[in-house]
């Protein structure tokens, strides 16, 4: 014991220094762990973050594609009634044989009137 407080007595600034740079080392280690820890923390905050957009993405496409399909629903209709409005300003062969002869009968009219 005696032996242990002279040891102590002679090198104490040699000590203090070896301490001072085993308490160094210390937090060396432990701000290294530290550091890798959160590197692995921003590893999986990115990989959250990518799951997250790619959900964000899937669910603007299914917008876009409704609301396409809409669109195409709009312009199918409008092309239905503008189909109808056609068939309907369409004369069946019937119905142009007899505006064919009502406008020969009316020119006959005006030719008799007129000569």
């Amino acid at each position: 014991m005696e032996e242990l407080i002279r040891f102590c007595q002679r090198y104490q600034g040699l000590l203090k220094e070896a301490a001072l740079i085993l308490m160094g080392l210390l937090i060396l280690l432990l701000l290294a762990r530290i550091l890798r820890q959160i590197k692995r923390l921003n590893r999986s905050l990115g990989d959250i973050i990518g799951s997250v957009q790619a959900y964000f993405e899937v669910i603007l496409r299914d917008e876009e594609e409704e609301e396409m399909e809409q669109e195409m629903e709009q312009i199918h209709k409008i092309e239905e009634t503008e189909e109808n409005k056609r068939e309907r300003r369409e004369l069946t062969p019937e119905q142009a044989q007899k505006k064919a002869e009502d406008e020969k009968l009316f020119n006959a009219v005006l030719q008799e009137y007129f000569s």
